[in-house]
């Protein structure tokens, strides 16, 4: 493999060809906190309780689609933030487990929304899913569990 193998893909938002940054109406940026604070482009529909990405730049993959990890982050965080709301707890539920189905490349400049769907919502135990979608294109699908309010600070 030859060093300019890998096109260059820390280019800014201005200099990507055929990208708008604006979300739809009604979405908000991510107030910036712990690990998603390093993940730019990360909106959230408060009303709708939808969380959704713009594919930025420095989302892509060496081969100039979105990172599957930067895709589980998404799914991860729309998990933690339906549970929560849905649960009415005042703290995120933790990760217990979280696999992801990759199905459709999600491009530079794509809108990509994580469809959380609750399946059941036990005394410590959530289990859901999710879709993302790219309009009506479907990205990945995803599953998790969590466990509510395990974790306290130290």
């Amino acid at each position: 493999m030859r060093g300019n193998d890998f096109k260059d893909i820390t280019l800014s938002q201005a200099d990507a060809p055929g990208t708008d940054d604006a979300p739809p109406d009604g979405f908000v940026p991510m107030s910036p906190s712990g690990f998603v604070a390093q993940c730019t482009g990360l909106y959230f529909h408060p009303q709708r309780v939808v969380m959704a990405a713009r594919i930025r730049p420095e989302h892509l993959n060496p081969l100039g689609i979105a990172h599957g990890g930067f895709l589980a982050t998404l799914a991860d965080t729309a998990f933690g933030r339906a549970l929560k709301y849905a649960a009415g707890s005042d703290m995120p539920p933790a990760t217990i487990n979280l696999s992801m189905d990759y199905l459709c490349p999600a491009p530079l400049g794509a809108w990509v929304e994580a469809q959380v769907q609750i399946h059941r919502l036990g005394r410590t135990l959530y289990h859901a899913s999710l879709d993302l979608l790219d309009g009506e294109r479907l990205v990945a699908r995803g599953k998790a569990t969590f466990i509510g309010n395990a974790v306290t600070p130290r």
